[in-house]
């Protein structure tokens, strides 16, 4: 028997192309990740990926403002990318220090350590839709 989980990935994208990653502590060698998490009783995918983000980063965004862009399934969780690209300049904090540890901004083309596995499968979804 399977038991496929659904949650949310957000890729956070500034001005110039960088995106928001975190360490992913509970994870075997601490990969960088983007935010995300479950979905909760009846929200949208945006509505979730808005509240994760909060809760993660403190970073508030309309979830109308939200694009889902992508649905991947990896190890067991089906995953909907959701893509926010704030007009206005965000700085994350650490607000989640069990999971999380410093968040960056990276280019998403070249990230300097490895990538969480649903990361990167956003990504390159992320990049093969052209956005």
């Amino acid at each position: 028997m399977t038991s496929t989980r659904a949650g949310v990935g957000i890729v956070v994208r500034d001005p110039d192309g960088l995106i928001l990653v975190g360490r992913r502590l509970a994870e075997p060698g601490q990969p960088l990740a983007i935010p995300g998490g479950k979905l909760e009783g009846e929200e949208t995918i945006e509505a979730c990926a808005a509240r994760e983000l909060a809760e993660e980063t403190g970073i508030e965004l309309d979830p109308t403002t939200l694009r889902t862009f992508a649905a991947i399934l990896v190890d067991g969780w089906l995953v909907a990318g959701v893509l926010a690209e704030p007009q206005q300049p965000v700085q994350p904090h650490v607000r989640e220090p069990d999971k999380f540890g410093a968040f960056e901004w990276i280019d998403p083309a070249g990230p300097h350590e490895p990538l969480f596995a649903l990361t990167a499968a956003l990504l390159a979804q992320l990049r093969s839709a052209g956005a």
